[in-house]
């Protein structure tokens, strides 16, 4: 018998697995780091096409920063203490890009710009995607998207951009362009760029030929001021630096993205009977993240194979339109009656979680959700994880292989 502790937030599940069933453990693998200071001074030193941040800076009456919300593990508040000295003089302003997340609470704040939370307060500021009126819009991509930003990038004349990229399941990677859009876009323009991703290209790990990934540089080519200097970073599962790169914020996504690509893809011999997809914080933090271990656990699992979601979602299950649109998931005819009317944010899931259940494929959850609730969208409850494992150990036969990936939310399985 295979015995395990899954985490599950910040506790563990204890699982047992026959040696007959056992697959293979897909878990972040052991990676060099930088210190964080040494890390972030080479970035700074050697900025990709762009002049140095001093340089960037100079004659800046009014900087904005775009910083990440409380979803992504960049270490803000440690970036944003070291390049205090350089920023502290100038008049600035932080806005963070929630994209269509909503404000965090004074405890999520803390996470994000600890240790410098009392000392930036009164200078931040949370994009809310909904207020569209006073935005500005810059213009509309070759595919469509009206791009519609808020009005404190216009009023700036310097953009610093702090972020984190990891693989994405529908835009490649996060970073770079995501900051602003749609980091800091309008709810209209979001779901437009969201809905290129009910094309099977919007994949993880890829950007040439991703249609969200390309129509959101097009967005980001419209905007003609303030100019943008990028700080972006790659870490590993622990949250310590792998590599940071700085200057223009395209050069830095692609250079970050060759990076995260030696942290986080994972790779794995056969595909699953059965995967147990964990997500870890603070990607495991409502249903609305559940997606990307939902994606990424599906790559190396059988069509027809059985996904168990090991996700606590501490905040329930999300955006409201979100909790509208899942609950119409669980039944396959309405699920189809949906992708045949007008796209709304998130029909890109019901498209890949549709196909997925189709093919045969089961998603079953352990959460601390309503079972109630969960039980009316395409994911179905169940106890515990051992009751979970030994149903479908049963329902798959006796030669069935279980697959466990740690870190789910951000670590990609690449068949070997």
């Amino acid at each position: 018998m295979i015995t395990l502790s899954i985490p599950y937030g910040n506790k563990t599940l204890p699982l047992k697995i026959p040696k007959k069933n056992w697959g293979e453990l897909l878990a972040p693998r052991e990676t060099q780091t930088l210190s964080f200071e040494t890390g972030l001074k080479k970035a700074l030193e050697h900025p990709l096409n762009s002049p140095p941040l001093a340089d960037f800076l100079k004659g800046c009456r009014s900087l904005l920063i775009i910083v990440n919300d409380q979803t992504r593990p960049t270490p803000t508040g440690r970036v944003l203490k070291f390049l205090w000295p350089e920023l502290a003089p100038h008049s600035l302003k932080i806005m963070v890009a929630t994209g269509i997340h909503k404000k965090s609470s004074e405890e999520g704040c803390l996470r994000i710009f600890d240790p410098l939370w009392l000392d930036v307060k009164n200078k931040v500021m949370f994009h809310d995607c909904r207020q569209e009126r006073g935005m500005v819009f810059l213009g509309e991509t070759s595919r469509g998207t009206r791009v519609i930003i808020n009005q404190e990038v216009m009023m700036a004349d310097r953009l610093l951009v702090i972020g984190s990229v990891e693989p994405h399941y529908f835009a490649g990677y996060t970073g770079g362009r995501k900051g602003v859009i749609p980091g800091v876009a309008a709810y209209s323009s979001i779901m437009a760029n969201h809905s290129l991703a009910m094309d099977l290209e919007a994949q993880p790990l890829r950007l040439a030929g991703n249609p969200v990934h390309e129509d959101l540089e097009e967005a980001l080519r419209l905007l003609p001021v303030p100019p943008i200097f990028s700080l972006m970073l790659v870490l590993t599962p622990e949250q310590q630096l792998y590599a940071a790169f700085s200057g223009s914020i395209q050069k830095t996504l692609t250079a970050s993205a060759q990076k995260a690509d030696e942290v986080f893809t994972l790779p794995f011999q056969t595909k699953a009977d059965i995967l147990i997809s964990v997500a870890f914080p603070p990607l495991d933090i409502d249903l609305y993240q559940s997606q990307k271990p939902i994606e990424h656990g599906k790559m190396a699992l059988k069509e027809d194979g059985i996904l168990i979601l090991v996700m606590p979602c501490p905040q329930g299950p999300g955006p409201a339109d979100f909790q509208e649109l899942i609950l119409q998931t669980g039944n396959k005819k309405k699920a189809r009656a949906l992708l045949d009317q007008p796209y709304r944010l998130g029909n890109h899931r019901v498209t890949r979680n549709l196909k997925f259940l189709e093919q045969g494929g089961q998603v079953w959850g352990i959460t601390d959700l309503d079972p109630n609730f969960l039980s009316q969208t395409f994911i179905q409850p169940k106890p515990s994880l051992q009751d979970a494992v030994d149903m479908a150990l049963f329902q798959k036969g006796r030669a069935a292989r279980v697959h466990v990936l740690l870190n789910a939310g951000l670590c990609v399985p690449r068949q070997s």
